[in-house]
């Protein structure tokens, strides 16, 4: 199986929405009440929460490929044994 990269906000999406699922079917059914001023904005934070954590992430993972590149091209530093 190939590999890939772990994606956090795809777990933090992926997770919201399987949390707010049953609300919106137990309120269909009719077995809560929930009032639909507290569903209705639940899905946009849960996708503004997985836009944040991708970006957050991209930023991380775009610093550390820099300062990985940073070390291969710099020459390692001469130390005072080094002749």
């Amino acid at each position: 199986m190939r590999r890939h990269a772990f994606e956090p906000a795809r777990l933090l999406l992926g997770l919201a929405l399987l949390g707010l699922a049953p609300a919106y079917v137990m309120t269909a059914v009719g077995r809560w009440d929930v009032p639909p001023a507290v569903l209705l904005p639940l899905l946009p934070a849960a996708l503004v929460a997985a836009g944040v954590t991708a970006a957050v992430t991209r930023s991380v993972r775009y610093a550390a490929r820099r300062a990985r590149e940073r070390r291969a091209v710099e020459p390692p530093p001469d130390g005072p044994d080094r002749e």
